[in-house]
């Protein structure tokens, strides 16, 4: 049955039940055909491409509903559409990437090894920075046709491809995992517009290790010192920088009490980088799950991290095996959300004291002798990974298909490859 065009409402929303009827069944043939592209599949049906597309007609009808004195109407159902829309989107949640540095930087090598430029791997930090940063200000092709890359190269250059074609609202941020050089970022920065991403992620470094933590105030001013990645910061990211910072393999690497210790002050040391160069970063904390993952009571871990780092917004990991014990159950959802959000409110609203002199001085000797003690144990004793395979299901734990990585970072039998999860498993 038509319907009748003196019903604007009616009008606006049948067509869009049609295409959201026809942006369903277009991701439904994405799904059975891998060789579609979403992206392209998505523009040539005339489908939801992006979430305003879907917020503006809603909100539309919302304002003009306020505005002719309809409140009820305006509040009840169309007001939770609104907030839902703005909530998940189209795709329900975003998607981050993550990848480990030395894959970008492989990549980057096989490149200018073809090119004839040397070897990328072999060139200083400086050299490797200043080159990435003539090639984003460039408008050339640098990818050549036909060029030969390894099965793990060419794995890398398929996800930036394929990120490409992925409708940007569906993805969040690019993690780069064991990040600790400027041109870790500035690389994979490349990467995306080599690859065709038209809208570049957010990219956010991931320091892990205690040199990383301790160096990444450098590598945070030298990054966002360069114009040209500050421009790019303003352009497509509002001025706003994502940082992460883990807790896991920072305290496999120098024990809890040094870790900690080397989060605190690096929170703090990056921040203030950031707001002398005008940018506005936002901290990711890869934490959760058990004390060795950076685990415990919510409000408290919170509440505990120093003044002026959270200003309002923050990002945390939910730890797969911790998932069903805070959401599994919509009280204990909408109780762990409580804990999130008074604490967050908290530290903007009444944010802790700084610490007094006298007790840096005691944190920096305590967590230099146990950062010393635990690495003598650990890295300095070759009996202990010996002893640690045998009294720990380290290998059952690498064979059971329950996690998204292996156990192990490279094919080694020391410590230093280990995944953070089995070894506080």
């Amino acid at each position: 049955m038509p319907i009748a065009t003196n019903e604007p409402f009616r009008v606006v929303l049948s067509h869009m039940r049609d295409r959201l009827w026809q942006t369903r069944e277009v991701l439904h043939q994405c799904l059975i055909n891998a060789q579609l592209s979403v992206r392209q599949a998505l523009e040539d049906t005339d489908s939801y491409l992006d979430v305003q597309e879907l917020f503006e007609p809603l909100h539309l009808m919302y304002t003009s509903l306020m505005s002719t004195g309809d409140e009820s109407t305006a509040n009840h159902k169309l007001l939770d559409v609104l907030r839902q829309v703005q909530t998940f989107g189209l795709s329900l949640m975003n998607l981050d990437i993550r990848q480990e540095s030395t894959r970008h930087a492989e990549v980057m090598d096989a490149l200018t090894r073809h090119l004839e430029l040397g070897s990328y791997l072999s060139w200083p930090e400086e050299q490797r920075t200043s080159w990435l940063l003539q090639e984003l200000s460039g408008r050339r092709p640098l990818f050549p046709p036909g060029m030969d890359l390894s099965p793990d190269e060419a794995e890398v250059v398929a996800t930036f491809r394929t990120l490409a074609e992925l409708p940007h609202d569906s993805l969040h941020s690019y993690i780069i995992s064991m990040a600790r050089t400027a041109s870790d970022v500035l690389s994979v920065v490349l990467l995306m517009k080599e690859c065709g991403m038209k809208e570049p992620l957010q990219v956010a470094p991931l320091f892990e290790t205690l040199d990383d933590l301790n160096n990444a105030p450098h590598t945070m001013d030298t990054l966002l010192a360069s114009e040209w990645y500050r421009n790019h910061i303003f352009e497509r990211h509002g001025g706003v920088q994502e940082c992460m910072i883990g807790y896991s393999d920072s305290g496999k690497d120098a024990g809890r009490m040094a870790a900690a210790w080397a989060l605190f002050e690096t929170q703090e040391s990056i921040v203030k980088v950031a707001e002398q160069h005008g940018v506005r970063l936002i901290l990711f904390h890869g934490r959760g799950g058990s004390v060795g993952r950076g685990g415990g009571p919510t409000h408290m871990a919170i509440r505990s991290q120093p003044p002026a780092t959270i200003k309002g917004k923050l990002r945390v990991t939910i730890q797969g095996e911790t998932i069903e014990q805070q959401f599994g159950e919509r009280e204990v959802c909408f109780r762990t959300l409580d804990l999130y959000t008074s604490a967050v409110l908290e530290a903007c609203l009444d944010p802790p004291s700084q610490a007094h002199p006298e007790w840096r001085q005691m944190m920096h000797q305590l967590s230099d002798i146990s950062c010393k003690v635990y690495r003598s144990y650990v890295f300095q004793r070759p009996e202990f990974i010996e002893y640690f395979n045998l009294a720990t299901p380290v290998g059952e734990l690498g064979r059971l298909n329950i996690g998204s990585r292996p156990a192990s970072r490279k094919q080694t039998k020391g410590i230093e490859g280990l995944r953070a999860i089995p070894w506080v498993f």
